[in-house]
């Protein structure tokens, strides 16, 4: 493994799954101890801590409490048997694999390993809590082995692995790039879309490294709404409810602007071809919003006998106004880039190709500044909407006074006064 780097091991987070797992040790006598657990819980990055609980009764109990370390193999999906091994009470759990003659069993072909080191055990009943501090992990982005519903799912995992992933995330400098990848389907928001969705939103606002996201669509469009034949089986084969559907709403497409709602990371949407009812409100959930020339949009849910359900009703009107918002919503006319752009829906009418190029041109001019003062600006312009302006100030006061108490502040004068480039550090 190389030098452990916390940054490095955060970004990893996102990339494997914490599935069925196999933690190691040595005992007193240096024998290699191994145990079957379902799943871990990292319960912090900074330091990067994990837990787990182990049956008091465990014949290995010994062996870990007295160890100062302990590796934690998330299996690969091909591995079922390994774990069906490590959950048994057979004696010699590492027969016949290579583990390493030194230091803590390491299991070969997993999806995952991280090492770490003992900081708690605390008391749990029946169970022993044991949290560490994750000192280095190595990846080889295997599937997962995963366990639901009283079996192993990794058939379903080594399916998935062929299966593009349904939103890519990148990161370049200090911006992260979220792309809703199913262009079969114009990107349109099926539940694993809308989960991957949500996920990349969420681990972009907790990257204090991240200034800035574009948000796009692979292929010709940016999205076209809701999965017609995922909402057509809600009441057509599953057969719902009134209930059930309102529920589905909440835990569904709604999680995307309420998740949007809290970030405090500025989102700028890049959009080409179409962006159609949910796709539309989903550009309307942005911070900033460019257009290649052959964009398209449309609020066009009475077109399919329903209402926008994502809170486009509460969005258009107050980016492009009450009446050309209402007019859009009950029409459900079509408008392209040019009529967006003087509507104010957009900002910018870009050439195709010119897209993706001028959404990091403007994220980098985002991204130049302090990172705590690009958040708290954004947050100032979201809350504004719903305060007086004697409450707007009386907030701007509160951050005013915490952001020119940080070295960035200083920083920024300094740099401006010494005719050189910044060096911020979120300090």
């Amino acid at each position: 493994m190389a030098h452990f780097d916390p940054k490095t091991y955060r970004n990893a987070l996102g990339q494997f799954a914490t599935g069925v797992t196999i933690v190691t040790t040595r005992d007193a006598n240096g024998a290699p101890v191994g145990v079957t657990a379902n799943s871990f819980n990292s319960v912090s990055l900074d330091p990067p801590l994990i837990l787990w609980s182990l049956a008091r009764s465990a014949r290995s109990m010994a062996a870990f409490e007295q160890a100062g370390q302990f590796a934690v193999h998330i299996l690969a999906s091909d591995q079922d048997d390994l774990s069906n091994r490590f959950a048994s009470r057979i004696e010699d759990k590492f027969a016949g694999l290579d583990i390493g003659e030194e230091g803590l069993p390491n299991i070969q072909g997993c999806s995952a390993r991280l090492i770490c080191n003992t900081r708690h055990l605390y008391e749990g009943g029946d169970h022993v809590i044991m949290v560490g501090e994750v000192v280095d992990y190595e990846s080889e982005g295997k599937p997962p082995l995963l366990f639901h519903g009283g079996g192993y799912a990794d058939r379903v995992a080594r399916t998935a692995s062929d299966t593009p992933p349904p939103v890519l995330y990148a990161v370049e400098g200090r911006i992260a790039t979220i792309t809703l990848n199913r262009p079969e389907t114009r990107n349109a928001l099926a539940e694993e879309v809308i989960a991957a969705l949500v996920s990349a939103l969420e681990a972009a606002d907790a990257d204090p490294e991240i200034d800035c996201v574009v948000l796009t669509g692979e292929g010709p469009g940016f999205c076209s709404g809701g999965n017609i034949k995922q909402i057509k089986a809600l009441t057509s084969e599953q057969h719902m409810s009134p209930m059930q559907l309102e529920h589905w709403y909440k835990t569904q497409i709604q999680r995307i602007p309420m998740t949007m709602e809290r970030l405090s990371v500025p989102v700028i949407a890049a959009i080409r071809g179409h962006a159609i009812g949910a796709g539309c409100d989903l550009a309307c959930m942005c911070d900033i919003r460019i257009a290649a020339e052959d964009a398209v949009f449309a609020e066009s849910f009475l077109r399919v006998g329903i209402i926008p359900g994502d809170g486009g009703a509460w969005l258009l009107p107050r980016i492009i106004g009450h009446a050309k918002a209402t007019q859009m919503m009950l029409t459900g006319e079509f408008i392209d880039a040019a009529k967006a752009e003087h509507y104010g829906l957009v900002s910018e009418v870009v050439p195709g190709d010119a897209l993706i190029g001028r959404a990091m041109e403007l994220a980098n001019m985002v991204a130049q500044f302090p990172p705590a003062a690009i958040r708290k600006t954004k947050r100032l312009i979201k809350d504004a909407r719903d305060v007086t302006l004697a409450e707007h100030l009386d907030q701007a006061a509160i951050w005013q006074g915490v952001l020119q108490q940080m070295d960035d502040h200083r920083e920024a004068i300094d740099a401006i006064l010494e005719k050189r480039p910044p060096r911020f550090e979120g300090k």
